[in-house]
């Protein structure tokens, strides 16, 4: 009877093991983990499938952010997408990153802070993919298609069928016309983010994360003179604005106006996007909002990331150079050279 209680044992351990959700953990270390996270090979020869081309993850605050697995030479990477996840989910320096494999293409991630604790930040964030990845949506059609053919199928005409879709017929054309249009992205589900406007500027610091504080030591008049006159120094050909930075550019609002002078010269009249070419050579892009009404052109949507991202700080001195009619040149002129990361006010 041990014998077989044994055997029992082993063979329901066995089958435990089997059925084990392949999970890693990470820690983030920046700069190296800002643009990609490499992903262990163990891990991926665990999936019961192929190694897809892409990952969803759905953090702490139940968003999901669509990311690219690429093979990079020493291995595979999360590399597009990835970036966006690091910024909406205010991860610093060495945060303990744990990634459990849920579902098809899915992975549940917990972010731990250095204290040892869950960063309470990341249960606020919100997804600021120009797509947002509707994790369940995308499983109740899946379920859909499987259950296709599992139920009766009534005939008749659509209109008997349900009183409220008689409301695409006469109705809606008698309507149509009656209401504003809204122009902005389809895809974007927060009404105030369709509006390019005011509106959405006021409410952008709050919805991608909300103020930040800063983390460098105190500056001098004097530093702040000399980055001044760097930029001071610089030449181009071309078109150009410089733009002392304050605290509404960089830790809360994160709205830019541009100098009048400069965009009624060389930039569109209208609003549109524009590209962002900042130091390191990689592309943004960026709403440059324009009001002719009140005689206003700054940078918005965009600019927050671009801004957080390259660490620029209240009283760095900034050049945007016009290198082609839709595509700014960024330079910065830093007041303290060595750049510490920026805090969450709500973390501090």
């Amino acid at each position: 009877m041990v014998k077989k209680t044994r055997k029992t044992l082993t063979s329901k351990s066995s089958s435990l093991v089997t059925k084990r959700v392949p999970e890693f953990f990470k820690i983030f270390l920046s700069p190296e983990s800002f643009y990609k996270m490499k992903v262990p090979i163990e891990f991926l020869e665990q999936l019961t499938s192929e190694i897809p081309g892409s990952f969803y993850l759905r953090g702490p605050s139940g968003k999901v952010w669509r990311v690219r697995l690429l093979e990079m030479g020493d291995g595979y990477y999360f590399k597009d997408g990835w970036e966006d996840f690091v910024i909406d989910n205010f991860m610093s320096n060495k945060d303990f990153c744990a990634f459990k494999y849920v579902s098809e293409n899915c992975l549940q991630v917990q972010i731990f802070e250095r204290n040892g604790c869950e960063k309470e930040s990341a249960f606020e964030a919100n997804c600021s993919q120009a797509c947002t990845t509707n994790f369940s949506a995308r499983h109740k059609v899946k379920k859909a298609v499987k259950n296709q053919g599992k139920f009766p199928i009534f005939k008749g005409r659509a209109s008997t069928m349900n009183p409220s879709a008689r409301c695409w017929g006469e109705k809606a054309v008698k309507n149509q016309g009656k209401f504003p249009i809204i122009k902005g992205r389809a895809s974007t589900m927060n009404r105030s983010a369709r509006c390019w406007g005011k509106k959405a500027v006021k409410n952008q610091g709050e919805r991608l994360g909300g103020p930040f504080i800063s983390q460098r030591r105190d500056i001098t008049v004097k530093e702040e003179n000399m980055a001044l006159n760097a930029a001071l120094r610089f030449v181009s050909k071309k078109p150009y604005a410089m733009i002392t930075m304050r605290k509404s550019h960089v830790y809360t609002g994160f709205c830019l106006p541009l100098p009048r002078s400069f965009w009624k010269a060389h930039l569109p009249d209208c609003s549109q996007q524009m590209t962002l070419r900042d130091p390191r050579g990689k592309t943004w892009s960026v709403r440059l909002y324009v009001n002719q009404i009140h005689q206003v052109g700054q940078l918005t949507e965009g600019w927050r990331k671009i801004s957080f991202t390259n660490n620029i700080e209240a009283s760095d001195v900034c050049i945007f150079e016009l290198v082609k009619p839709n595509e700014f040149k960024l330079h910065i002129f830093r007041v303290i050279e060595e750049t510490v990361p920026l805090r969450r006010l709500r973390d501090m």
